[in-house]
């Protein structure tokens, strides 16, 4: 019968921290014939590990597996090992280190867990601050892990939904979603979403009103002079909203302070440690002239109400009154 290379089964490497001894192993079966020898090495150096070898049965192929032994303090200094197994004339090797990429879920995290602050939109019309636990990773591991919310230190059983798993790329995804009172937000209460995967760890996680290094946004407006609109039957307001972290804002426009409308409002724009956005609204030359008032409203997350300014107008009286009063000061 022809000769047939192993094929690697599992590599595991020891990930519970508990422990006192870790264990890394290597399998490979379907080879033959059945002479095969696998050395283990701790960086450069040769190391003893134990292998067993059996027979699968029909038709004549065989099986191996290895085992090397190491405590925790050896581990645990990020050495390298490699495993290499000679099979007639060819060597194929498995490389392991601390990085815990096989393990099973009791022993670390088989999810990752984003909790999203409030959706500002929700906070800014509805008076609801709408906040989404998102539990990403393998199948099995997102539809058996479940969620707790907490508001302070009550568990939060009321106005809970759920949406998924849905495939998310090659994950998985399912999201947790706790709808609270904009009061109850900005009160200060402290939210946390915790999710306990079946047979490992629970993995929380935390958001509070005005927590440690967030920053309110500054709001102005910017309009275009007169000589700019002459001849122009429609032009645009532009909104600046700078200075806040995270990037989490909404902007609203007001015309004669009535119902809130969108304007076209960009993507936030990170500049160092904070953010900026900008937004447009489209102006009735004629209502303008009629003095109509526009507002722009820009709420963050992580402030109270929404911040609110005007555009300053320069109508011809007001440049008049500014020359006059300046050339009265300074000449």
């Amino acid at each position: 019968e022809a000769a047939k290379g192993p094929d690697f089964l599992y590599a595991l490497q020891p990930c519970n921290p508990s422990s006192s001894a870790g264990l890394i192993s290597l399998g490979c079966v379907d080879f033959y014939p059945k002479s095969v020898s696998v050395t283990w090495k701790a960086g450069d150096r040769t190391v003893s590990g134990q292998t067993w070898e059996s027979d699968k049965g029909q038709p004549v192929l065989y099986s191996a597996s290895s085992l090397l032994k190491l405590d925790n303090s050896v581990w645990e200094s990020d050495t390298v090992y490699t495993c290499e197994v000679q099979h007639s004339t060819n060597k194929t090797t498995k490389t392991i280190s601390k990085v815990c990429t096989l393990c099973p879920c009791q022993f670390r995290s088989c999810l990752d867990v984003t909790l999203k602050p409030p959706r500002v939109k929700e906070m800014f019309i509805d008076n609801r601050a709408v906040l989404e636990c998102i539990i990403t990773g393998e199948d099995k591991a997102v539809k058996e892990a479940e969620v707790t919310w907490m508001l302070d230190s009550v568990q939060e059983t009321d106005k809970i939904t759920q949406t998924g798993p849905e495939k998310a790329d090659h994950l998985f995804r399912k999201s947790s979603i706790l709808t609270l009172a904009v009061n109850d937000w900005e009160g200060g209460k402290t939210v946390k979403c915790s999710v306990q995967q079946k047979g490992g760890p629970t993995i929380t996680k935390t958001l509070s009103f005005g927590q440690k290094g967030t920053t309110t946004p500054t709001v102005s407006i910017q309009t275009p002079s007169p000589e700019d609109l002459n001849g122009k039957s429609e032009f645009f307001l532009l909104c600046l909203v700078t200075g806040f972290y995270p990037k989490e804002i909404y902007i609203m426009w007001q015309v004669n302070e009535g119902e809130y409308e969108e304007g076209i409002t960009g993507e936030p724009v990170q500049t160092g440690d904070k953010y900026s956005v900008t937004s447009l609204f489209r102006v009735s030359k004629v209502d303008w002239d009629k003095g109509t008032k526009y507002n722009c409203n820009a709420r963050h997350a992580y402030q109270k109400g929404s911040l609110s300014v005007s555009p300053l107008r320069l109508t011809p009286l007001y440049l008049f009154l500014f020359k006059y009063l300046y050339f009265s000061l300074f000449t």
